[in-house]
């Protein structure tokens, strides 16, 4: 290989960064390599959430994650830019600013946005969610018009305020109408607006909406939600023929409004259009089976890429496809770059679904439809999945927080009373009571002998494994794992017990610790059992107590843990030779 290979991929959506990720695993210890992610926003957004800060469940800070934050100390450089222009002959990417970035490989992972179809009005009088800032600006707007509403004396102007259109009948419009119908029943109460009065509409131009669900019987289960339980009308084969300030115009219909939000489709990014690659349906790129576009150093990334299976089926624009199609590009970069053979995608979709608010969801996971609590779960558990990939337990404790916190009965009350904190200080006589109570009851045992000879088992330690009461499969574990290994197993009791008492009481990795004593506690219970086990069972549960960060007030863990969550942070190594343009 001759020189440092420059690698760039143009945006911090979900498919650059896990084409992003890639790198940063692969190419580690590759010092002949840089790799750079520009991205004009300094957060990664999770757009499939924008919904929630536009109905007002999340706040806004609860959607982006800190590009930086997920690459620092990595391979992967991320640099905060605005690209103006590119030239994909002389490899080269210019900012708006005059910065010229070089490049040998590109990844184009720019996005898509907001198409209007033509509709007159539509792009001058509708409001989109597709950033967070359209976020923002719908759940303003919203409540002005309930402000507007409450001091509205005219009904048919007050009937124009509290009418709400969402047009487009998709995965994203759905969400977005699931979102504010929740929303509404607050905002009644607070501005003194009968529900009554609030319309919520969804028009849809085909003759069902989310059709791709339909075949599992889900789009009614869905519908029968939207309109019982949400009150939410639902218009279909109603194309939207012109948008007013005031009204739309249906085929058939006149709604006075003054809120459309328009969620009806999305195209390729503008800027890819003069780029000099072979585009095609709504500004996406033609890709081959290994992402590349008709440069054969330039991959086409998520929404910017229009790819076709081997069943002739195009990857539609989804996040899954955008992980797919990021990690796909990035190893057939490294495989050309190690001269090794490229692979060929072959996506595979695991499912689809679609929250309809904070309770409710349809889901279909590998053919298996799933609806209400079961698939808000499934859901819950993809967004934990992929927040983990990314940015481990910090994102995945705040999405927690935020997405649970303020949801009514059930999963919400549960994670309201476990959210709720507890000063780590009123734990430390706890947790040095349980450790003197461990240190003692060793070096008790050690005086005793039980780390006397090898050969011979103190006379008290058979005594010990289970009572007449102790339940039988406990007995059976006992003679089946532990009794043939009795000698080793004694002393190991005294070393245990002496190490974990004396992690507790300096707090040193305190969680860990606790989990040994919950263990041998547990154990003694069960050997106890019917007799005296009211001892190991009151250190039992204190060691479950002792979980939840007692070593960060007056122990060890203050220092210890920061200093280890930061050993990921040391920058990257590279040799003396290699030097960077600035």
């Amino acid at each position: 290989m001759d020189g440092l290979k420059e690698i760039i991929i143009l945006g911090g959506g979900y498919a650059g960064i896990y084409a992003g990720k890639v790198f940063k695993k692969k190419l580690r210890k590759n010092p002949n390599v840089r790799v750079r992610l520009i991205d004009q926003n300094e957060s990664h957004v999770l757009l499939t959430q924008l919904h929630e800060v536009a109905g007002n469940r999340s706040k806004s800070k609860d959607l982006q994650v800190s590009l930086k934050e997920i690459f620092d100390g990595s391979k992967v450089e991320y640099i905060q830019d605005r690209i103006a222009n590119a030239d994909l002959d002389k490899q080269t990417l210019t900012s708006a600013s005059g910065e010229v970035y070089n490049f040998d490989y590109l990844i184009l992972g720019t996005g898509s946005e907001p198409t209007y179809y033509g509709i007159p009005g539509m792009e001058e009088h509708s409001f989109t969610l597709w950033s967070l800032d359209d976020a923002k600006t719908i759940r303003t707007h919203i409540r002005s018009m309930f402000i507007a509403a409450s001091k509205e004396s005219d009904p048919a102007k007050r009937e124009a305020l509290l009418t709400f259109v969402v047009g487009g009948g998709g995965f994203t419009g759905v969400e977005m109408m699931g979102e504010l119908a929740e929303w509404v029943s607050t905002l009644c109460k607070t501005y003194n607006v009968d529900r009554g009065e609030v319309r919520l509409i969804i028009v849809e131009a085909l003759p069902e909406i989310c059709p791709v669900l339909e075949k599992k019987g889900l789009v009614k289960r869905m519908v029968d939600y939207l309109e019982k339980s949400l009150h939410v009308e639902i218009m279909t084969g109603a194309a939207i023929k012109e948008v007013q300030p005031d009204h739309i115009i249906l085929e058939n219909e006149t709604i006075n409004t003054r809120t459309c939000i328009w969620t009806g489709g999305v195209k390729a990014n503008e800027f890819t259009k003069d780029l000099g690659l072979t585009l095609n349906k709504r500004d996406r790129i033609d890709v081959n089976e290994y992402c590349q576009t008709n440069y054969d150093n330039v991959y086409a990334i998520g929404d910017n890429s229009y790819f076709v299976d081997d069943k002739s089926q195009v990857l539609p624009p989804l996040v899954e496809s955008a992980m797919q199609t990021g990690a796909n590009a990035a190893k057939n970069i490294i495989a050309d770059i190690e001269g090794t053979p490229k692979k060929k995608l072959k996506p595979a979709l695991h499912g689809l679904m679609v929250s309809v608010g904070g309770n409710f969801a349809v889901a279909d996971i590998m053919g298996i439809p799933m609806w209400g609590f079961l698939a808000m779960m499934m859901k819950h558990i993809v967004d934990l999945h992929y927040l983990w990939e990314i940015n481990g337990f910090k994102q995945i404790w705040r999405y927690i927080g935020h997405e649970f916190g303020d949801i009514k009965g059930g999963i919400g009350v549960l994670v309201r009373h476990l959210s709720t904190k507890t000063n780590a200080f009123w734990l430390t006589l706890l947790r040095v009571f349980i450790g003197l109570r461990f240190l003692l009851e060793g070096i008790h045992k050690f005086q005793d002998g039980w780390f006397g000879d090898w050969a011979k088992l103190y006379s008290g330690a058979s005594n010990m494994l289970w009572s007449d009461a102790t339940p039988q499969w406990y007995i059976w574990i006992m003679k089946t794992f532990i009794v043939p290994y009795q000698m080793v197993l004694q002393k190991a009791i005294v070393v245990a017990e002496i190490g974990l008492g004396l992690m507790l009481i300096f707090g040193i990795f305190t969680a860990l610790a606790a989990l040994g004593t919950m263990a041998m506690s547990a154990s003694f219970v069960m050997a106890a059992w019917g007799g005296a086990f009211w001892d190991p069972l009151i250190l039992l549960i204190g060691s479950f107590a002792l979980l939840g960060g007692a070593g960060r007030a007056f122990g060890l863990d203050y220092y210890i843990l920061p200093w280890i969550f930061s050993l990921s942070k040391k920058p990257v190594p590279y040799p003396k030779h290699i030097t960077f343009e600035e």
